[in-house]
């Protein structure tokens, strides 16, 4: 009789909890929690994480940080108690058996001919990314990533074979859970409800919050509202007076900018797939998005489309264009749906 594999997920990202890539962790474990009952599986989480989660199905293993917690810490736990790794925030342990890896996209590993915006990551930071992708492909008997396009491009860029990737993707369900703010629009009284455009954005070069800004300055009747951390340190906001840099935002605050603008943009350069626009158009506000990476893929015919290089557009009206209904897209994207294709994958390897 074979014995049930045992599973081990690094649990590092709970000491973060920051970006997308943590959020796709947290809510695919949140949902593969309820319906793993038969199997074997533990996390490993640091002792300082901001959240040690209370799982009913999945066991919870507490261990004291340490520096290099994914090399030195779960690897090491992983191969001592013969438990298969899982790791799904971009990164493998060389100490640590085979095991599945979800590798998001490979942005470091494109041609800066095909992607100008990455000579502007400087040569240490391509090169350490490099080498995090290399380790994953030796350490992964499976990866995982979030999109047909990100599929691709592992394929392209890292040879491995197409048998040996699974697409599974995002979901929006967890926006339900968000309660609209609506003191923000006290804190900007300039912000007139269903008047102005909204991103949500970062400073990293291949979010392309320029199309916004130049965008805002060849339409000057618009205006524009723009949050995320520390925008201000890149941008000199001053200089463009229908843009309104919204600071320190909290979720809550977020969802009530996204629900109550005119419509979300997201201008990106390179998305491996893009949970805030569909985070937007989760509660009916229209989506405009680069033709560009993923973003055609998630979401069809239902979102408006710019050139990620070409921000001289008429906003109005190419909101005025016609789209499809959102409800297939957000259909096609669950956590319940992407948790059961994990199990699923887990219960293959």
């Amino acid at each position: 009789m074979r014995s049930k594999k045992k599973y081990l997920i690094d649990g590092r990202f709970l000491n973060s909890m920051t970006t997308g890539i943590d959020r796709y962790a947290y809510q695919l474990l949140a949902c593969l929690d309820k319906i793993c009952k038969e199997s074997d599986i533990a996390i490993l989480v640091p002792a300082n994480a901001k959240e040690i989660p209370a799982y009913k199905n999945i066991r919870v293993i507490v261990k004291k940080r340490t520096r290099f917690w994914t090399q030195l810490v779960f690897g090491p736990y992983a191969r001592l108690h013969g438990r298969i790794p899982v790791n799904l925030c971009n990164e493998a342990s060389v100490l640590a058996p085979k095991g599945i890896v979800c590798l998001h996209d490979v942005c470091y590993a494109e041609s800066e001919k095909m992607y100008p915006f990455l000579t502007e990551f400087p040569k240490e930071e391509r090169d350490w990314f490099l080498k995090i992708y290399q380790r994953i492909c030796k350490k992964a008997d499976r990866l995982v990533t979030v999109s047909e396009f990100s599929k691709q491009r592992i394929h392209a860029l890292l040879g491995v074979p197409d048998e040996k990737i699974a697409v599974i993707g995002n979901g929006w369900q967890h926006f339900n859970g968000v309660t609209p703010d609506m003191r923000i629009f006290e804190q900007y009284p300039q912000l007139k409800r269903k008047k102005y455009f909204f991103t949500l954005t970062s400073v990293n070069r291949n979010k392309n919050l320029d199309w916004v800004l130049k965008a805002a300055e060849n339409n000057p009747q618009a205006q524009f509202a723009a949050a995320g951390r520390k925008l201000d340190s890149a941008v000199d906001f001053s200089q463009y007076p229908n843009v309104t840099y919204v600071a320190d935002v909290s979720d809550c605050e977020i969802k009530a900018l996204m629900q109550e603008a005119k419509a979300f943009i997201f201008p990106s350069f390179y998305e491996g797939f893009g949970i805030p626009p569909l985070e937007a158009m989760s509660v009916g506000t229209p989506v405009i998005v680069s033709h560009a990476a993923s973003l055609p893929e998630i979401f069809g015919t239902a979102a408006h489309y710019i050139e990620p290089d070409n921000p001289r557009v008429d906003i109005e009206k190419l909101l005025a264009q016609p789209v499809s209904e959102k409800e297939p897209v957000l259909a096609r994207y669950s956590w319940e749906k992407s948790a059961e294709q994990l199990l699923s994958l887990l219960k293959e390897n």
